[in-house]
């Protein structure tokens, strides 16, 4: 089942036992053949013998020539037959065994949703490429087959695992594609796109939530967690930093068309229930990049993530710029997203049809989590914050008897009374399974102290819940309805 060439040695019933057996029933042709010659040498030896001696001795080479053609082939020919049923038979139970081997080392990534994606290229890959720990060979497909089935020796001698209950998660791995090194561990990923316009509030979402999730939710649900790597490592003291000083980061927008536009922040989430362990991959990618449709990779996340945070600044809708612009502070106007969010969505949409294929009459199954952010400036959280709703909840009891179905409510509400029916109309054709929430990720005016956020952990819990059941209960914060409330007045 390898298609391509390996370094490795191929196992001895793949290709030397074929060998062996063909050169011994070869062998046994070759020993009846001389037999016969013997007896020809000997026929052309009887000149110097008397008449009935040379007689006598002819009719018995004849004879045993005779005998070695008919009764020798007979019997070299049985023994080659047994040769290839034994052969046939021990190799037909062997390649049913590793048949069934490779089966369910296939079947256990399938069923346990376990994939790699890189988080460069975002190259998706059942099997990564891995790497001899001696000698660095790459092996692409390190299964169960003809190199092995349990394990495999590399061109140098080293003995590699193939399957994922013997260690191969353990061996260094890296992108098919790419090349880039992976520490993935046939770990099961969750990627979540964070989506939007510039300056919109991405990287604080991101900032806000990691923290939020990594330092208080996990440790009190007993969920451990571990950076990926050295460099996530980097990028989680960078959002430690920014969450104490209450600054946040313009996502780079990358020069060097080698380096990835969307970078992700990952992390292992480990629990005694949880097997295999997973992997949560938060994208974030510069705005411009985004809007603009001109990224140095293509996103394949879009294809595989099991969910998609599109984050909208409310400030950017001319209605609600006109009607608050002068509450804001200097600081909020100057951070206010510019990109009209028509504009933003359709170019999302473009995207999404570009990487998955999506066509306009059919309806992406990835959940969307639609998130207005900065609801603590200029009083927004007064329409769709926490005293919305408990203000409207506490109004009509008998209808909104849900938190986040009176949220969805109250920001379908918001947008569409601000003149983006449109944007409203083109969530609900695209994304059959979509969801309104509102948030504030730093809690008050960038610079002004560390993160107060509000409202940044709903929406990644509900979209944990919806890919992972299992880690969702987990977490089990809240308990989100499975269809908002209609958004029409004429249901109220």
């Amino acid at each position: 089942m390898a298609a391509a060439a390996q370094p490795a040695r191929k196992s001895y019933f793949f290709e030397k036992g074929y060998q062996d057996i063909a050169a011994t029933i070869k062998g046994a042709w070759t020993r009846n053949g001389a037999s016969i010659q013997r007896y020809r040498d000997h026929l052309n030896g009887l000149g110097d013998k008397g008449v009935t001696a040379r007689v006598f001795l002819a009719i018995a080479n004849i004879l045993a020539m005779a005998a070695v053609v008919v009764c020798g082939s007979l019997i070299t020919a049985a023994i080659t037959l047994v040769n290839v049923l034994v052969l046939v038979v021990f190799m037909a139970v062997l390649y049913l065994g590793f048949t069934a081997i490779w089966a369910v080392d296939r079947l256990y990534l399938v069923h346990k949703r376990i994939f790699t994606a890189c988080h460069e290229c975002k190259k998706k890959s059942l099997i990564p490429t891995y790497l001899c720990p001696r000698c660095g060979a790459k092996h692409t497909n390190l299964t169960p087959g003809v190199y092995g089935i349990l394990r495999r020796t590399c061109s140098c001698g080293e003995k590699l695992p193939t399957t994922f209950f013997n260690g191969r998660k353990n061996l260094e791995a890296e992108c098919p594609r790419c090349g880039h090194r992976l520490a993935d561990r046939e770990s099961r990923p969750l990627c979540i796109p964070v989506v939007g316009g510039r300056s919109v509030g991405k990287t604080a979402f991101i900032t806000a939530f990691s923290k939020e999730f990594l330092e208080t939710v996990a440790p009190q649900k007993g969920l451990e967690t571990e950076f990926y790597n050295g460099r996530k490592e980097r990028i989680y003291q960078e959002i430690v930093q920014d969450f104490q000083t209450g600054n946040t980061r313009i996502t780079d927008r990358p020069q060097d068309v080698k380096l990835a536009s969307a970078v992700s922040f990952s992390f292992f989430v480990k629990h005694a229930s949880l097997s295999p362990e997973r992997l949560v991959h938060i994208y974030d990618i510069a705005g411009e990049v985004f809007t603009n449709n001109d990224e140095n990779e293509v996103q394949q996340q879009y294809e595989y993530c099991q969910g998609i945070v599109f984050i909208l600044d409310p400030f950017a809708i001319p209605e609600v710029r006109f009607q608050y612009e002068e509450l804001l502070s200097p600081e909020d106007l100057a951070g206010i997203g510019r990109a009209d969010l028509n504009d933003v969505i359709d170019s999302f949409l473009n995207k999404l049809r570009e990487v998955t294929g999506l066509s306009d009459s059919s309806m992406s199954t990835v959940p969307l989590a639609v998130v207005i952010s900065k609801i603590d400036s200029a009083g927004l959280d007064q329409d769709v914050g926490q005293r919305a709703v408990e203000k409207l909840m506490k109004a009509q009891p008998q209808v909104f008897t849900d938190f986040f179905n009176t949220q969805d409510y109250l920001c379908r509400k918001f947008l569409r009374e601000n003149g983006m029916e449109s944007f409203l109309n083109n969530i609900s054709l695209q994304f059959k399974n979509n969801r309104f929430f509102a948030c504030s990720a730093i809690g008050h005016s960038r610079g002004k102290g560390p993160y107060r956020p509000e409202g940044v952990l709903p929406p990644m819990e509900w979209l944990i819940q919806n890919a992972d059941p299992k880690l969702g209960q987990l977490w089990g914060e809240h308990v989100f309805p499975k269809k908002p409330l209609s958004a029409g007045p004429a249901q109220y």
